[in-house]
C-alpha cells in the first residue's frame, strides 16, 4: 500500500494536468463554436470527464444525431474506461468499497496508478484530483475565451486539436500497423456522406474493431 510521502498532489499528476489544459481549452472553444450553452459544456467536463467522448458528443450534437445512436456511440468510445476501472479496482483491496472513485480515472492516470505498489485511497486521490480539476477549469476557460477570441483564432485552435488526434493516430500506426486497417475501416464506415445518418459513427467504430480483429488473426496465423 502507498506511503504518505506526498503532500496534496502526486508529482506524476502534474505533467498529466499540464497536458490536459490545452485540450480542455480547445473543447470549451469547440463547444462555443457549435453554439452549445457554456453551462452545458462545463457540465459535460464535470460529469463525463472523457476527452474523446466529449469531442464526439460535440460532433453528434452539431450534426443533429438522434439520441439513441449518439448514446451508443459515446458508450462505445468510453467502454475502455470501464475495462480500465475494473482492472485497477480489482487490483486494490479497497476497490469494492469505493467503486465510485473510478469516475476520476482516465487513460493517463490509469497507467500511473497501475505502476508500482498498489495505491491506497489517499494516494489515488492525490494522483487523480489535479488532472480532473484542470480539465474542468480548462473547459470553462475555453468557453469564456470562445466569446472573446476572434473567429480566425478559434478556427486555429480547431485545426490544432485535429492535428493532435492525427499525431496520436500516426504514433499508434507506427507502434502497431494493424491500427491502420482499423482506422481506414472506421473512417469508411463513418464517412460524412454515409446514408446511415446518425448511426454512421457507430457503424464506423464496429467496422474498425472488426478490421483490427481480422488483422490480428492474420498476424497470428502468419507468425
Amino acid at each position: 500500500m502507498d506511503k504518505p510521502k506526498y503532500g496534496f498532489v502526486d508529482p506524476r499528476a502534474v505533467p498529466i494536468a499540464v497536458g490536459y489544459l490545452p485540450v480542455a481549452f480547445a473543447f470549451g472553444l469547440s463547444a462555443v463554436a457549435v453554439h452549445l450553452p457554456g453551462w452545458f459544456a462545463a457540465l459535460l467536463s464535470l460529469l463525463v470527464y472523457a476527452g474523446a467522448s466529449q469531442f464526439a458528443a460535440l460532433h453528434l450534437l452539431a450534426s443533429g444525431t438522434p439520441f439513441l445512436p449518439g448514446v451508443i456511440a459515446i458508450w462505445l468510445i468510453n467502454l475502455r474506461m470501464a475495462l480500465e476501472g475494473l482492472s485497477f479496482f480489482r487490483r486494490v483491496e479497497w476497490g469494492h468499497r469505493m467503486p465510485h472513485l473510478a469516475l476520476l480515472l482516465t487513460d493517463e492516470t490509469f497507467v500511473a496508478a497501475s505502476l508500482g505498489d498498489p495505491l491506497g485511497p489517499p494516494g489515488y486521490l492525490k494522483l487523480v484530483w489535479l488532472p480532473y480539476i484542470t480539465w474542468v477549469l480548462g473547459s470553462l476557460l475555453g468557453v469564456l475565451a470562445g466569446g472573446l477570441l476572434p473567429a480566425l483564432l478559434q478556427h486555429a485552435f480547431g485545426i490544432a486539436i485535429d492535428a493532435l488526434f492525427v499525431s496520436l493516430l500516426v504514433s499508434a500506426v507506427r507502434a502497431d500497423p494493424r491500427t491502420a486497417w482499423a482506422a481506414a475501416a472506421g473512417a469508411l464506415g463513418a464517412f460524412p456522406g454515409s446514408p446511415l445518418g446518425g448511426w454512421s459513427l457507430v457503424v464506423g467504430m464496429a467496422l474498425g474493431s472488426l478490421a483490427y480483429l481480422i488483422a490480428s488473426l492474420r498476424a497470428e496465423r502468419a507468425a
